[in-house]
Formats: C-alpha cells, structure tokens, sequence
C-alpha cells in the first residue's frame, strides 16, 4: 500500500500538509484523479468495483487517518 510507505512518492496516510494542496482542488477533481490515475498509482487505484462514494471515503481516511 503505497499510501502507508510513501512509495513512489504517494502521499501517507494522514499527512494533512501533503494532502492540502490535492484537497484544495476539491473532492470531486480528487475523484476523477483516482478514476484515471496518478503518476505510479493505476486508474482507480487497483479497486474497479468502487464507486464514487467508496473513493470519497477513502480520500477522508487518507487525508485524516480515521
């Protein structure tokens, strides 16, 4: 899990700082992000039966680490 580690340069877990200027683009652009991939993350981050509300609330865990 790349988010955990850092790998390729992906942002931890409950890195508020790094996840700002990402957040600052709005959750739905952060959706859309996911759906097509980023950089070494693949289009919808490995999970092809998420939904938007799914990716939604994975963002939060991400951004806040709950």
């Amino acid at each position: 899990f790349c988010h955990t580690s850092g790998a390729a340069g992906a942002p931890k877990v409950g890195d508020k700082a790094a996840w700002a200027p990402r957040m600052a683009q709005g959750i739905d652009k952060m959706v859309l992000s996911v759906k097509n991939g980023k950089n070494a993350m693949p289009p919808k981050g490995m999970c092809n039966d998420c939904t938007d509300a799914d990716y939604k609330a994975l963002i939060n865990y991400l951004v806040t680490g709950k």
